[in-house]
């Protein structure tokens, strides 16, 4: 009832502006005449909307001076209404939106609308915005990709699939309930095409949550072994604030697979939480889209001396464990050499695989808290090149429970300084640093030196 009380409320003020727009005295007006109302079909050329799709700004238009026009923009979130015959406005999000057009004079409004559609191609985006999807040489677009499936398991009990759709660029997700572990919230999508070893890649897709999200997992792997993949990584997001994410460390190395699929994981999602995932790009780093990619930032970050008692790392006793284990044969275990805060060891045997060579510091007592955010820093150097190196802070008997998990590339003899930073804290009662060297090459020389965590610093 109190919509239809609006709904005559509205209709009786555009009316009044009708009038007042016609020029029309209480004198010079007798009634509203039933066979005067306008039909809204003979105003259809009137509606003119033009889109500028660089800065998802639509222009809308109405000309004619003899009626009123009414709009009513239909969006996920709301409905934007306006009388004026000309006016803008900024749609941030990629998609389609329905726009309705009333005509109204002083007899009244009409029963039938003008309505358009129109389309934004993509959404607007702080920072880099990806590589170009409708490009030529993106290979994703071109390909043909399976329909997504899904292992949504809220408290690990696997429920019904949540409901998407698909308008090219863009899958939509919404997920009813909320998860609160990294994969249990899956979505998998399987193409039809592979990469090469011989050649480098670009990868970027963008991801949008109508809820803050503590990381959106992206991983590109081999259809066949989850264990050979390109990135397993996790994207923070805050509330309908498109993110990137691309390959920011440079062109990807190849590796050989026939096919690949994309996982995407929304494990630790809200309640109710809406999901976009759009303008998905896999190209040839060799084929130039125009992109211009920003220069990689070099983290300019506060961080607490090593033998400082802010350093929540120093004097944290710990005991090493080990699996090493070159085509998931395990071996004897490595020798570990301290010194100080240094930390050297050596693989004579290659490992092909993640988890095949895990050296992991298991403390006595380290806790970390929920409340807190947390800075971490490692300087890692290998004797050849390993791709990937997978660093996690966990939960000692729970995997699935950890503060960070980030892969980092080393190249031969050079130091590399590994760090995540203004992370938030997880309740970790007892915790273990595990370092994961798989891919190493045979004889292979490690060192892990100046471990820092510390309570984030501004």
């Amino acid at each position: 009832m109190k919509n239809i009380y609006n709904y005559i409320k509205v209709t009786f003020m555009l009316v009044t502006i009708a009038l007042s727009q016609a020029g029309c005295s209480p004198e010079d007006f007798k009634s509203p005449n039933e066979a005067g109302i306008p039909l809204a079909s003979e105003y259809a050329d009137a509606v003119k909307i033009e889109v500028d799709q660089e800065t998802n700004t639509v222009t809308f238009a109405f000309e004619r001076t003899d009626v009123i026009p009414f709009w009513t923009i239909h969006t996920a979130s709301k409905e934007i209404y306006s009388s004026k015959t000309s006016f803008t406005q900024t749609f941030p999000k990629a998609g389609d939106y329905l726009v309705e057009v009333k005509i109204l004079n002083a007899n009244g409004q009409s029963d039938g609308s003008v309505t358009k559609t129109i389309t934004i191609d993509r959404s607007l985006i702080n920072g880099f915005g990806g590589f170009v999807y409708d490009s030529e040489f993106n290979i994703w677009k071109s390909a043909t990709i399976s329909t997504p499936t899904f292992w949504y398991a809220p408290g690990w009990n696997q429920i019904a699939d949540p409901k998407y759709t698909f308008n090219e660029p863009s899958y939509s997700i919404t997920l009813p309930q909320a998860t609160t572990d990294q994969w249990q919230g899956q979505m998998i999508l399987t193409t039809d095409f592979g990469s090469s070893a011989a050649l480098e890649y670009d990868f970027s897709v963008i991801l949008t949550s109508s809820k803050k999200h503590p990381g959106v997992t992206v991983k590109l792997v081999d259809s066949t072994d989850d264990n050979i993949y390109y990135f397993a990584e996790r994207v923070e997001l805050e509330a309908n604030q498109p993110q990137c994410f691309w390959n920011k460390k440079g062109p990807m190395k190849g590796l050989d697979i026939s096919k690949l699929k994309l996982v995407l994981d929304f494990g630790g999602n809200a309640e109710g939480t809406d999901i976009t995932v759009e303008n998905i790009v896999f190209k040839d780093h060799a084929n130039d889209d125009g992109t211009v990619v920003p220069e990689p930032e070099e983290p300019d970050h506060t961080w607490v001396d090593v033998n400082s008692t802010d350093n929540l790392w120093h004097g944290i006793s710990f005991t090493n464990t080990f699996h090493y284990a070159p085509g998931w044969n395990q071996l004897p275990n490595p020798v570990l050499v301290i010194n100080g805060t240094e930390y050297s060891t050596s693989f004579p045997s290659a490992t092909f695989l993640q988890w095949q060579n895990q050296v992991t510091f298991v403390t006595d007592n380290l806790a970390l808290s929920a409340s807190e955010y947390y800075d971490f820093r490692v300087t890692l150097n290998a004797s050849q090149d390993i791709r990937a190196v997978t660093i996690k802070l966990a939960q000692n008997d729970d995997d699935d429970t950890f503060l960070f998990m980030k892969n980092f590339d080393l190249s031969a003899g050079t130091n590399v300084a590994a760090q995540v930073v203004n992370v938030q804290g997880k309740d970790i009662s007892r915790a273990k640093l595990v370092f994961d060297f798989g891919g190493n090459p045979d004889n292979t020389d490690i060192l892990i030196k100046d471990i820092i965590l510390q309570k984030h610093i501004d």
